[in-house]
């Protein structure tokens, strides 16, 4: 499945290995909602390996006005109408269906046990059911993605044990030329140029890190072998770069030295101190990769392992494969020595230490709180603090700030556990008298999440005319599929993320308000 040509613009994206982790692993979606056939239909078009769909509602006659992935089929149960059509858009991926009594009442213990590669997806669960599934969840390791479209407001959870951040594919990076202190073939390379021998068309396709490693060298013998320090000598050194050139106008290879001249005494470096501070958190495989990090650091004297790629400049063909080939072989035996340090985990691959030399100085471990956590026991210090600092800047209507209704939502769990049901939904119609029994959830949450004193909150949720009480409780946790639609492509994203190991992931919560079309991630 890796190799399909139908799957070549994400192979793009996470390669053929982040593919092939996807195609072995299980989706296991708790709940048919629109939100839940929304999550697993991104990923079902990627080609998840399998998909299994789990639900109570034993015919999809009269849901079809919520949810636009099921169609009014009165003769068939949810879980199957869902699973028909989803295989219909990848024939690729298989799947399965149960439709159940009770999704209170089942066995999530065996069904978990029982599944290779499982990732959960809970859709729209009541709270008791959700922190029910979540335990059983986190007891097993086995990540879990909360969804849930109320209203016009949307939210995303995540749970997971703690993940390796080990390719985060940032959009901008330092290139690693080592200019600093360059390799022996980097040495003899670059000094077997000889600019002043060069022509004029040959001298303006010398490679930029040619240049400013001879320039840099220049600076060395001048400035009693130290490279420029500060302000003054950096911007000098600019100039000399400027006045190497024979129409620095024109050779373009001259500009890119005097744009990238901080590479000629700067240089990536790694943080040993957090690397052990990792490998303390860390385990299997990653863990087995800090170690031998450290080891690779210990024995260059803190010199991390070498990226090996080069990035785009104004070259000629021959002088930049010459160059590309220095660094690709350096990093080539970088990552041998690495894996030697990994021999006793036969596991690890060769291409699983060259990513992580290649990314050895944004490695990071991102812990992850458990709902039973959020929802049973007072917020940390660190996520009191970083609430806090969330209502210092604030939508431009405040009102429309994520983190309000992430309050709200919050405090609707709260009225599903001392009511029994979700403010809004009582038999006799008359809504409006929730509104004052939410409020006061809304109060409890804020109190326990220990924001009270905010001056925001206080100015909206808070205030006395109950608007979010009141909004909450007409929405009567109705499904809007288009609040779905983008509460499911979020949460397709994070599993993508959590499956192949790439990018980095929310930690830990997405609120979407519909209202004003804004979103926010806060960790709760």
């Amino acid at each position: 499945m890796a190799t399909n040509n139908k799957y070549d613009r994400q192979l793009r994206l996470w390669g053929a290995k982040g593919q092939k982790a996807l195609g072995e692993t299980t989706v296991i979606l708790i709940r048919a909602s629109a939100a839940g056939t929304e999550t697993l239909k991104n990923l079902v078009l990627p080609g998840v390996g399998r998909i299994i769909v789990l639900d109570d509602v034993s015919s999809s006659q009269n849901i079809s006005d919520s949810n636009f992935f099921v169609p009014s089929t009165p003769l068939k149960p949810r879980a199957q109408v869902a699973l028909e059509l989803l295989q219909e858009l990848n024939p690729d991926v298989s799947g399965s269906f149960e439709h159940v009594n009770s999704l209170a009442d089942y066995d999530y213990q065996s069904l978990f046990a029982n599944t290779v590669n499982p990732l959960v997806v809970a859709a729209d669960l009541e709270y008791p059911l959700m922190m029910h599934v979540s335990k059983i969840a986190g007891a097993k390791n086995i990540p879990l993605i909360v969804v849930h479209s109320y209203g016009l407001m949307g939210s995303l959870r995540l749970q997971s044990p703690p993940i390796p951040v080990i390719d985060p594919k940032p959009d901008n990076t330092t290139p690693d030329l080592r200019l600093v202190t360059p390799f022996q073939a980097l040495e003899d390379y670059c000094n077997a140029v000889d600019l002043e021998a060069l022509d004029d068309k040959e001298h303006g396709h010398v490679p930029y890190p040619v240049i400013l490693h001879q320039l840099a060298k220049k600076w060395k013998q001048g400035h009693d072998g130290k490279l420029p320090s500060n302000f003054k000598e950096k911007e000098e050194f600019r100039v000399s770069i400027k006045n190497a050139a024979r129409k620095v106008d024109m050779e373009v290879n001259f500009m890119e030295a005097v744009d990238n001249s901080y590479l000629a005494y700067t240089e990536r470096t790694v943080d040993k101190d957090h690397i052990k501070n990792l490998l303390e958190k860390a385990s299997g495989k990653f863990a087995v990769m800090l170690q031998a990090l450290l080891e690779f650091l210990e024995s260059h004297n803190g010199a991390a392992p070498l990226h090996g790629a080069l990035p785009d400049m104004t070259a000629s063909t021959q002088a930049y494969v010459q160059l590309q080939t220095q660094y690709r072989e350096k990093a080539k035996i970088d990552v041998e020595e690495l894996l030697s340090y990994c021999s006793d985990s036969p596991e690890i691959t060769e291409e699983d230490v060259q990513c992580l030399a290649q990314n050895a100085a944004t490695l990071d471990l991102v812990k992850v709180r458990s709902l039973a956590d959020e929802f049973e026991n007072s917020p940390t210090a660190d996520i009191v603090e970083g609430l806090e600092s969330a209502t210092f800047d604030p939508y431009e209507v405040a009102e429309h700030t994520p983190l309000l209704w992430y309050c709200g939502l919050r405090a609707c769990h709260n009225f599903y556990q001392q009511y029994g049901r979700y403010p809004g939904t009582c038999v006799d119609k008359d809504w409006q008298k929730d509104v004052s029994l939410l409020q006061a959830c809304i109060s409890k949450i804020v109190n326990d999440l220990q924001l009270g004193q905010s001056d925001l909150l206080q100015q909206t949720i808070l205030s006395s005319d109950n608007k979010f009480a009141e909004e909450l409780t007409r929405y009567a946790n109705a499904e809007i599929h288009t609040i779905a639609s983008i509460i499911g492509g979020v949460a397709s994203q994070e599993a993508v993320k959590l499956i192949t190991g790439q990018y980095i992931p929310i930690n830990n919560t997405y609120i979407f308000n519909g209202i004003a079309s804004v979103g926010g991630v806060y960790e709760v």
